[in-house]
């Protein structure tokens, strides 16, 4: 792999040699343009994915048609199960993976490890304060990562193309930890959803003994 971006950057400084100063201005303020659309485009929706109480919108209840009242209530379980242990995974694995490149390439003077480690505490606070008040999670979420694209904006290395490659060679050294910081932050999103479900069934028999 190393490899590979080594090959790449050794075609980018050969390509750069044939344009003029002013051409070179012109291929950076493009490719800046082109980064700052995909990393902005990325931050707005993960903040509006990560920010909600409820991530998965699927509602895999609507294909429970059972009229058999245990069997529907098996089969309500099955389909929770469904989407909170086996889907929910997935889609934080994406989100925390999507972050973490993100932040590898607008962070500066950080390893691989304080990058994850910055990522995963960043979506478990968010998901905790998605169940106590989603307009501080909304915040957080959107407001890090373009605070810190914004530091990289002024930063000098944020026009090196190489320096962009060699961070991009780094994200081999993402993947070999992701699967600890996905299970603390899977880990969290149930201790928040247990939490919340006996919130919401405390607070629906306190409003059956209102109405009695």
């Amino acid at each position: 792999m190393n490899g590979l971006f080594e090959s790449l950057i050794s075609k980018y400084d050969s390509l750069i040699s044939l344009f003029s100063y002013e051409e070179l201005l012109i291929v950076k303020v493009f490719f800046l343009a082109i980064v700052l659309v995909v990393i902005s485009v990325f931050i707005w929706q993960f903040y509006k994915s990560t920010s909600k109480r409820n991530i998965i919108d699927f509602n895999l209840k609507q294909y429970n048609r059972l009229e058999h009242s245990l069997a529907n209530k098996f089969l309500a379980v099955v389909l929770y199960m469904l989407e909170y242990i086996i889907i929910m995974p997935f889609l934080l694995l994406l989100w925390f993976g999507g972050l973490s490149i993100v932040l590898l390439l607008i962070a500066e003077e950080r390893s691989a490890p304080e990058i994850l480690l910055i990522a995963a505490a960043l979506i478990g606070a968010i998901r905790i304060l998605a169940y106590y008040r989603n307009e501080i999670s909304k915040d957080i979420a959107k407001l890090f990562p373009l605070i810190a694209l914004a530091i990289f904006l002024m930063s000098p290395d944020a026009f090196d193309f190489d320096n962009v490659l060699r961070k991009l060679s780094e994200i081999p050294l993402l993947l070999n930890n992701v699967a600890y910081f996905v299970i603390v932050i899977f880990a969290i999103e149930i201790v928040m959803r247990v939490f919340y479900m006996i919130y919401e069934f405390g607070s629906s028999e306190d409003g059956r003994k209102d109405r009695n």
